[in-house]
């Protein structure tokens, strides 16, 4: 099931692989849970069984499958270097020059062969969208990163990707915490790391394990390293390189930065280490899947199974042509949104030359239960704007909601609408929303209105 329709608090009746409920464990960031963290066992893992739990990770290049890329050359991702012991997940580099290498590196690689080397990578089924990310591990003591990314919708952040052993140039960075972010929209600069931030440590990383972790909020992120508050970084200092904004699927790695050296027979094997992976999000009431009805990307079906590629299960909003001439969706540039980089701007300069105009949701975006539900959404009007009623409807089964009356909504500010409305037979599975504006509703003249952050939240029913 998508966890984007998945309260939390159902998922914390879920247990983690090593049996241990999810409520017992704390971040090392805040071990008073002042925060009200609450665990998602979805994608954390304590690696205490006898073999990797494949329901919850893709190993890359199992069967040979790949997911968007098999490892820096020279070396490559191989299933048989992904293990588990001593309560650890162990993802080993070995000198394997008879190994059956597939394929060739992309011509952008600095080394133009896979050979000798086999690495290892795993990466979540599930993703997820904010929170705090937490991994204790031990970086491999060679010319071998260790590294905690997450990639999503155009964007990519590196939790960490930290060498052992430095064989070329600087040793700095065998001693350095650096978390970046990496700008993947059509079009990105040819050097696409947009965002770092280096913390110098008191010494080398693959000399014993280490408490990393990266609070990932709506508006920045915030590094810690053994539990303690390391840097901070926000939307308002970062403008348009900020861009996590879309859920991320986890990703641990270890590979070979030719730039930093490459390892030779004698330095083999060695292991990244991994004692666990655990992520907390704070509660939240929304039953729609945020980032989507945010307008920030698009709306990933849970059909998509790994290692299919994420764009091919990716849908957006859809207008028709006379409804695109009115609706569309903002980029950062503009400067309107309640929260992330962008929202749904309604346009109109004339009488609306239809009935209405519409903007739909993917079939499927919707998944409701019987019951009393509470639509909320941001509203910002311009002002002069003219537009006095805006219409939600739900496909199927089909319902209209009641006219959203906006004409006395104070302009040129963000403001909450909610509406309370009621459903009385469960979404079919190509339900959906539609967003109407009526001419009749929209008298002529200009109107200009954007819509951020629509949510849906269950009404508790009085016992």
């Amino acid at each position: 099931m998508n966890l984007l329709f998945k309260p939390l608090n159902i998922l914390l009746l879920m247990s983690l692989s090593c049996g241990v409920l999810a409520k017992e464990i704390l971040p090392l960031s805040d071990p008073k849970n002042s925060q009200n963290w609450q665990l998602n066992p979805e994608v954390s893992d304590e690696f205490n069984g006898t073999a990797l739990d494949e329901l919850k990770w893709f190993v890359q290049g199992k069967e040979a499958k790949f997911y968007l890329w098999k490892g820096r050359a020279p070396s490559q991702f191989a299933p048989h270097n992904v293990n588990l012991s001593d309560g650890l997940l162990k993802l080993t580099t070995q000198w394997q020059p008879d190994y059956a290498f597939v394929g060739t590196p992309p011509a952008k690689q600095e080394i133009t062969s896979y050979e000798n080397i086999t690495t290892a990578a795993i990466i979540s089924k599930k993703t997820f969208l904010y929170g705090y990310m937490e991994v204790r591990v031990k970086i491999p003591d060679a010319a071998m990163t260790g590294a905690f990314w997450g990639t999503g919708y155009q964007q990519e952040l590196d939790v960490f990707e930290l060498i052992g052993r430095v064989k070329t140039g600087s040793r700095n960075p065998e001693s350095t915490f650096v978390t970046s972010i990496h700008d993947w929209r059509p079009g990105h600069a040819e050097q696409n790391k947009v965002w770092r931030h280096p913390h110098k440590m008191a010494g080398r990383t693959a000399d014993a394990f280490h408490v990393y972790g990266v609070e990932w909020l709506k508006d920045g992120l915030k590094m810690y390293l053994d539990g303690e508050l390391v840097h901070t970084v926000n939307q308002a200092e970062m403008g348009d390189s900020w861009l996590l904004n879309n859920p991320l699927e986890l990703w641990f790695d270890s590979e070979v930065f030719p730039w930093h050296g490459i390892p030779s027979k004698e330095e083999l094997p060695v292991d990244f280490e991994i004692d666990y992976v655990r992520i907390w999000q704070k509660p939240d009431s929304n039953l729609l899947a945020p980032a989507f009805y945010g307008f920030e990307g698009p709306y990933i079906s849970e059909m998509r199974q790994m290692p299919e590629a994420r764009d091919l299960y990716a849908k957006q909003w859809w207008f028709d042509n006379a409804s695109a001439k009115h609706f569309a969706i903002t980029d950062f540039n503009e400067n309107k949104f309640a929260s992330g980089r962008k929202s749904l701007r309604f346009v109109q300069n004339a009488e609306l030359a239809q009935n209405e105009v519409v903007a739909f949701s993917p079939e499927g975006s919707i998944r409701l239960d019987e019951g009393n539900y509470q639509l909320t959404f941001k509203l910002w009007k311009e002002p002069q704007s003219q537009v006095q009623k805006i219409n939600i409807i739900l496909e199927n089964p089909w319902l209209v909601l009641s006219p959203i009356n906006v004409s006395n909504i104070t302009p040129s500010q963000w403001v909450e609408v909610s509406l309370p409305f009621v459903r009385t037979q469960a979404s079919k599975l190509n339900d959906r929303m539609r967003i109407i504006i009526k001419q009749a509703d929209a008298p002529a003249g200009t109107s200009t209105l954007f819509i951020d952050d629509i949510a849906i939240s269950k009404i508790p029913q009085e016992e």
